[in-house]
């Protein structure tokens, strides 16, 4: 009964987290809000993935800390009945662990240990069971919901058996960095930019003109070549939001910028300056300021991440391909002329990569 109201409530809680909380006495949460929907979800998922994240790990920000400090109990315990409906400790545990994140810093953050929880769970019982005398299980609507969540809980499974299977081994990680190690070459470099009015804009749009731009980019450029130091340039130059100049050297790799100036960050020798590079928005260029690369240990998480991701792709694409996977390409065809907005290239710190 208790998973049955799962099922229907497994889309709620991205609608539910966006709305206000309403405390009801010492800090409770009003039925319908963040809490709530997070603990209808976590039942369902948390128990069926035993409450782990993607990677078969714990969910990020959780510590031992995150839930909620009280007294240990007996997982057979019952510690909360509705009717004729019983509940253990160990069940509260199941769904607390299940909840997001965020909903158990939340939970443990109000001082009130499981209590916030519990009422929460009392109230879930309740609606269920009063869902059941309204025979609101038999109503279409509900039959829909239900076999949508039980497609979506079993391809939740077979994903976590798939997670549990895509175990990387050390030799495979020393062989992929002796086989990318340049992929891990760092260059630290400056970075300089110049915000230029794109062709046709309209008055008042932030930027030199391309003729102003060149000349002002150009400008920094020389005195960068001729060794002149980068606050001092700074000083001189910047302008919010039109005119960069770092004076701290920040970490690029490989494919981290865009194709020209990357090839320039590893080329170039330290101390050597690019030439400008015409962005579109901007005019840019960077001076190398050293390289290295780092060892194995600084990338092996990354690698490792990296290696479980495509046994996992390579596992779900074998799935695909042996299930006779058919779609109309008409129907989910792209709108014609759908392209994704351009976003403006902001003159903040770090890669200054088109957006």
């Amino acid at each position: 009964m208790l998973k049955c109201l799962g099922f229907v409530a497994i889309n709620t809680f991205n609608k539910a987290s966006s709305m206000d909380r309403t405390n009801v006495g010492q800090g409770r949460w009003l039925t319908g809000g963040p809490l709530f929907a997070a603990l209808l979800v976590g039942v369902v998922y948390g128990q069926a993935a035993g409450g782990q994240a993607a990677g078969g790990q714990a969910p990020a920000g959780t510590t031992p800390g995150s839930a909620p400090a009280a007294q240990a109990f007996s997982p057979d315990k019952v510690v909360l009945k509705v009717g004729d409906a019983s509940v253990t400790a160990g069940e509260i545990e199941k769904a607390i662990q299940g909840l997001p994140p965020q909903a158990q810093r939340s939970l443990a953050g109000q001082g009130q240990g499981r209590k916030p929880i519990g009422d929460e769970y009392v109230m879930m019982l309740v609606l269920s069971q009063q869902a059941l005398a309204h025979h609101l299980d038999s109503t279409p609507a509900f039959k829909e919901l239900l076999a949508l969540s039980r497609l979506k809980i079993l391809a939740s499974q077979e994903y976590q058996q798939i997670l549990q299977e895509a175990v990387v081994a050390p030799e495979e990680i020393s062989k992929y960095y002796a086989a990318h190690q340049s992929d891990f070459e760092e260059a630290q470099v400056l970075q300089v930019a110049v915000r230029k009015k794109p062709e046709g804009a309209k008055e008042g749009t932030p930027g030199f003109t391309p003729e102003e731009a060149k000349a002002r980019v150009e400008e920094i450029r020389k005195a960068f070549i001729a060794g002149d130091d980068p606050k001092q340039i700074a000083d001189k130059y910047h302008v919010e939001n039109l005119v960069r100049v770092d004076t701290q050297p920040y970490p690029v790799h490989r494919g981290s910028q865009p194709a020209n100036m990357a090839k320039a960050a590893f080329e170039l020798k330290p101390g050597e300056v690019s030439e400008v590079f015409d962005l579109g928005q901007v005019l840019a260029f960077v001076k190398v300021v050293s390289r290295r690369t780092p060892d194995m240990k600084e990338f092996s998480s990354r690698i490792e991440n990296t290696l479980r991701q495509q046994k996992i792709s390579t596992a779900l694409e074998a799935l695909k391909k042996n299930a006779n996977v058919w779609m109309d390409d008409a129907y989910f065809a792209a709108p014609p002329g759908g392209q994704p907005p351009v976003r403006p290239q902001t003159m903040t710190g770090g890669p200054l990569t088109p957006q």
